[in-house]
């Protein structure tokens, strides 16, 4: 699943190759994608305009139209966007193409049909609806020690939960929890103040360093414990043998030697 580093780099390569290009054509192949609106809603929006903004919170994209709206994108578990030239290969699974007039192409491909399309035109009244909590990155030490250390849930829990932080999902709230030393069962209550600085400073590490490296998709640091998930591999620190556990539903990778 796409999380915050992924849809961060997108945002990236959205506001680099997709802005103040006018849309000649919208094509949604798949109208259950678009949610709160109808498809002729969608192109009333999109045609004739152009993409003037691009900013993201958490896990969504919100693209600005310069019609005054915004269109929010809903990643799923792997949506993604592609933007590609006249003749060039469209995306599998493509859901919804915007033909820009310069013969370029925008397109949102979603194999698993769990993401999403909609129309805002108030992201912040947008983001209350959908009871999205505050982006990770703008999080200062405080805030964040005050909606995750009074949780009494596990602390990846707490993490992952988009209602108190936005943006972190299974695969990062292992890593944060790796590289801060504390396992991803214990509960957020009891971590102390010295503790949960240090899982506030991690966090914001990790999410900047994978979002500046592409996230999934580039190259993430040989160090993390990003390429050990998948098996019973070795703690790339101190080479103890990983173990799993089930946390929130959710398989969870830790070294049970370097986490407390």
């Amino acid at each position: 699943m796409p999380e915050l580093p992924e849809i961060e780099s997108l945002r990236r390569e959205q506001a680099e190759h997709a802005l103040n290009r006018r849309i000649a054509g919208v094509d949604l192949r798949d109208p259950e994608r678009l949610r709160g609106a109808r498809p002729d809603d969608l192109t009333a929006a999109l045609s004739g305009f152009h993409f003037d903004s691009v900013t993201r919170h958490g896990k969504i994209l919100f693209l600005g139209v310069s019609s005054g709206w915004k269109l929010a994108i809903h990643f799923g578990m792997n949506g993604h966007i592609a933007l590609y030239g006249e003749g060039g290969a469209e995306p599998e699974h493509t859901r919804l193409v915007l033909d820009f007039a310069d013969g370029g192409r925008w397109a949102f491909a979603d194999m698993r049909r769990l993401g999403w399309v909609e129309l805002t035109d108030d992201i912040a009244a947008y983001l209350r609806s959908q009871e999205v909590g505050p982006d990770a990155l703008t999080l200062d030490a405080g805030s964040f020690a005050k909606r995750v250390g009074g949780k009494r849930g596990a602390i990846k829990s707490a993490l992952m939960d988009q209602a108190t932080i936005a943006g972190i999902g299974n695969v990062y709230a292992d890593e944060i929890l790796f590289h801060a030393g504390i396992i991803p069962d214990r509960p957020a209550h009891d971590l102390d103040d010295p503790a949960l600085n240090r899982l506030h400073g991690e966090m914001q590490a990790i999410l900047r360093e994978a979002a500046d490296r592409g996230g999934f998709h580039g190259e993430l640091p040989a160090c993390w414990l990003y390429h050990r998930r998948g098996d019973t591999g070795h703690c790339p620190v101190c080479g103890h043998t990983l173990n799993t556990r089930q946390v929130g539903g959710r398989t969870s990778y830790l070294c049970p030697a370097c986490q407390t």
